[in-house]
């Protein structure tokens, strides 16, 4: 991920803003909301589970928000307390058989199991708040996502907050796994940086260039990794750099 230095981030297709250091909203071309607003789920408080690899300095090992043994927490909509979370919009007008877009947030190194989730119904946003020492990203998905399996595919909402134990929030739209739609991230700091794309990279794809979700979906296809189908890599790098 790139660093933002304290910003939010937005999800374009869907969207995603992060405020400085505390708040952060994201957008997506494709996602949900719920009409009102329900009493909100709070987060336990972070533990003492630690871990760290390749990324991570030996000095800022990450400190999970919930152990995978955990149920992830649903949430409708969590009240802004002026601490970490991410404004998710949902750009998609469809409502998927769920009243909107169903969103997943997985921290990093805990694939199987996601941390929340949410349904957004089109045209709508929610705020969803998080741990001090969040690292992961955003997803969209749908029940599929709870079946303790990894769910890689698709476009990611990259967050960090407090990089390098800095007061500086990390953000990127990565495309490395794959990619089901357009997002954008922006910081909410008052300098409004933003990231990501508002391209359909979907339509006009070659057919070599695509992969199916465990939802049923399709998008395009990984391009890092084994099995990195550097079909899509070529059709993607004739507009943006993935």
């Amino acid at each position: 991920m790139r660093p933002m230095n304290g910003i939010t981030y937005i999800f374009s297709i869907a969207s995603v803003i992060l405020a400085p250091a505390s708040a952060s909203p994201i957008r997506f071309s494709s996602s949900i909301i719920t009409a009102g607003r329900p009493a909100p789920v709070r987060s336990g408080s972070p533990g003492s589970r630690r871990w760290s690899n390749d990324s991570q300095t030996p000095s800022d090992p990450q400190i999970f928000c919930r152990s995978e043994s955990e149920s992830p927490i649903y949430t409708t909509g969590d009240e802004d307390l002026g601490g970490p979370g991410v404004l998710i919009w949902n750009y998609d007008p469809n409502h998927h058989g769920v009243n909107g877009t169903m969103f997943f947030l997985y921290e990093s190194n805990h694939d199987f199991v996601p941390y929340k989730y949410m349904t957004i119904p089109p045209w709508s946003c929610a705020f969803v708040a998080v741990c001090p020492t969040f690292r992961g990203r955003v997803v969209r998905g749908d029940l599929t996502n709870l079946d303790g399996r990894k769910h890689m595919l698709g476009t990611w909402a990259e967050m960090n907050w407090h990089a390098n134990r800095t007061a500086s929030t990390w953000g990127d739209i990565s495309l490395l796994q794959g990619n089901d739609g357009a997002a954008t991230i922006q910081s909410l700091d008052g300098l409004f940086r933003v990231k990501g794309f508002t391209l359909d990279l979907l339509f006009g794809a070659p057919s070599n260039a695509w992969a199916q979700k465990a939802t049923g979906s399709w998008c395009l296809d990984k391009i890092v990794g084994q099995d990195a189908n550097n079909a899509t890599r070529e059709w993607e790098s004739q507009f943006i750099d993935p």
